[in-house]
């Protein structure tokens, strides 16, 4: 994966890791109610802490980051 550029790559690399953290949290309450498996869910929880924490993260460096914006050149013959 290439590392993010541009605001709207830090926006989707932010939307990636909090699809993923929804998801690894999901499974870690799933295993939480589970007897057999409870052992297993504080590490699915920690995965998903680790993907929400760079999640919050992409999406600040994308809210720090201007807004790409075509230049249009100024008109010279005011």
């Amino acid at each position: 994966m290439n590392e993010p550029k541009t605001r709207e790559d830090y926006f989707a690399a932010a939307s990636r890791h909090l699809a993923k953290a929804v998801h690894l949290a999901g499974y870690a309450e799933d295993l939480a109610h589970t007897p057999n498996n409870r052992h297993k869910s504080s590490d699915y929880a920690a995965a998903a802490a680790v993907h929400a924490d760079i999640a919050r993260s992409a999406a600040a460096i994308a809210e720090a980051l201007p807004a790409d914006v075509t230049e249009t050149p100024e008109d010279t013959n005011v």
